[in-house]
């Protein structure tokens, strides 16, 4: 089977794909965790864990966290280069399929990939851009959640609802899923697209800035490293009560090095993300009441996503609604398990499953308010919680005789009354030309199995049709062509070489100078099982001399 299942995270991605033997997880640099972290030099693309180290030294040709910017009209500058979130994010599904293409010895052309299940129309037309760009089609578009609970639900003949909690490292999302005999139903779902492991590293980095009580400014080169330190310490403090932190030669002050010692403690950590986790805890509610059920009639609370291996998460869930939820097994891994085993239904594979999803949000227009008052308010046509597909019409009639044109702006929202409290995604302009004395149009919205929107305008009397433009669509730049032809690098010895004798070139101290010269002649004749030991020290040291340089030191 060619189709691919891929977890497009904002700071983790992970791909699963399915064999004669059973799943199997793509492997990236030893582990299944492939970071989304895209670095663009001279000598080509990097992704994943040494993108990710080369973050600390060239820090403006490093792309981090970019799903957050996904779908929006934001470029991202790397190495001189401006590109779109579509064209970065491309990079790391490409970096997927040419691994998993050297692991198993298959040509990957297919996929289905996941998304926040609170993505709106813009995110998941971006999503999709960047698989094609890839080179891959895209099978289907699924919810992260409903991938989630597609993994936990696919053995289970016992009919249950329950809830999935997936909180990853960028977005939250929370489905209320009912299972009968395999037919996996999602009732209901919201989330936040804001909200993940990231913030709370960026919380805990501030925290532990202040702790260490250096008087230097926060560069972006140093909150890069610090932010590293804070994932560390947030990892460690799932496990422990408290950690010390210990990094040497961490940055320099008027030429003289600053160790960072601190300790954090849980409680410390814990007392920053309460009122995120409570926040979570209120959507978890808001969601079981629009799935008009009672928090009872849960059988279960499923956490997936690698943040809800945080204590605090289930601790919370138990005080305030009084169950004990339950860690899905390889809470990193399910999401991805769940979206190659929906590309296996899509193939008419035996999975023993049916999905049933639904759109997170209302879908509509503007329209004038009843009142008369010429205030514009939201017309629902599609509501929140729809089964998709679906398809649904509304008709909007002229507000004067004769009227030639009718503007449609589409919206996402779930406020009726206040019109600007809603996204707007698009619009579209219907002209007529035979307008009538009492002229109308019937507005259809269509939701495909993806959750991705089309919307065709109708004059009732002329029939003269319009389709709905979006607000946010992939550029035809030239750009995308240089980006097909852009290369992901399999093994990035040259950048780090290149880097190295950059540093060589610029104003160091001579002793500086050998021992960078010393490592570089290490690097070069080392094998590569030493080769990642050894670019951690190279990473270190530039990062050390070059905060030198900027100082004049």
């Amino acid at each position: 089977m060619d189709i691919i299942g891929i977890d497009l995270g904002t700071t983790n991605s992970v791909a699963t794909v399915y064999t004669e033997n059973g799943l199997k997880h793509i492997s990236f640099d030893g582990d299944f965790l492939l970071p989304s972290v895209v670095n663009v030099s001279d000598e080509g693309v990097i992704v994943g864990i040494k993108a990710k180290n080369m973050a600390m030294i060239a820090e403006d040709n490093t792309a981090i966290s970019v799903k957050r910017v996904i779908g929006t009209d934001e470029k991202l500058t790397l190495n001189g280069k401006e590109f779109t979130p579509e064209e970065v994010s491309s990079f790391i599904i490409k970096k997927i399929i040419t691994t998993a293409k050297q692991e198993m010895g298959t040509e990957y052309k297919r996929c289905v990939v996941t998304v926040p299940a609170y993505f709106n129309e813009n995110q998941r037309e971006a999503t999709s851009q960047a698989v094609k760009l890839a080179g891959l089609e895209v099978l289907r578009v699924i919810n992260e959640p409903t991938a989630a609970a597609i993994a936990y639900g696919a053995d289970r003949d016992d009919e249950m609802m329950y809830g999935v909690y997936d909180l990853g490292g960028g977005t939250f999302d929370i489905s209320i899923i009912e299972n009968s005999e395999g037919l996996i139903e999602v009732l209901s779902t919201t989330g936040d697209n804001n909200l993940g492991g990231d913030d709370f590293d960026n919380k805990l980095a501030t925290l532990i800035w202040e702790k260490s009580e250096f008087d230097i400014p926060l560069t972006k080169k140093l909150k890069i490293k610090l932010n590293q330190v804070a994932e560390k310490t947030k990892i460690s403090l799932s496990s422990e009560d408290s950690v010390d932190i210990d990094e040497k030669f961490f940055a320099k002050r008027e030429g003289e090095p600053l160790h960072l010692e601190v300790k954090v403690t849980k409680e410390e950590f814990e007392e920053l993300i309460q009122k995120d986790i409570d926040k979570t805890i209120d959507l978890l509610l808001d969601t079981v009441e629009e799935a008009n059920c009672d928090i009872d009639e849960l059988e279960a609370i499923i956490l997936t996503g690698g943040s809800s291996r945080i204590p605090l998460i289930s601790n919370k869930i138990l005080e305030r609604i009084g169950k004990l939820p339950i860690l899905i097994e390889d809470p990193d891994k399910s999401v991805s398990i769940g979206a190659i085993l929906q590309g296996a239904m899509i193939e008419g594979v035996d999975t023993d499953s049916i999905l049933v999803d639904i759109t997170p949000y209302s879908l509509g227009t503007s329209a004038l308010s009843i009142d008369y008052s010429m205030d514009e308010v939201l017309s629902k046509i599609i509501l929140k919680n729809t089964p998709v597909p679906t398809s649904k019409t509304s008709r909007y009639h002229a507000v004067v005789e004769f009227q030639e044109a009718f503007k449609i702006d589409i919206y996402q929202g779930e406020d009726e009354d206040n019109l600007e409290q809603n996204y707007k995604i698009g619009d579209m302009l219907l002209k007529v030309k035979e307008p009538v004395e009492d002229g109308a149009i019937d507005v259809t919205f269509s939701l495909n199995q993806n959750g991705m929107l089309s919307v065709i305008g109708k004059e009732i009397h002329t029939d003269e049709i319009i389709n709905g433009k979006f607000k946010t669509k992939i550029s035809k730049s030239t750009q995308h062509s240089k980006v097909k032809e852009m290369d992901i690098l399999s093994d990035h010895d040259q950048t780090i070489i290149a880097k190295i004798d950059k540093v060589l070139d610029s104003d160091i101290l001579d002793e500086d100078k050998d021992d960078l010269k010393e490592l570089r002649a290490k690097y070069v004749s080392a094998k590569s099982e030493e080769k990642e030991s050894l670019e951690e020290e190279i990473i270190d040291t530039i990062f050390f001399l070059e905060d030198s340089i900027a100082n004049g030191v």
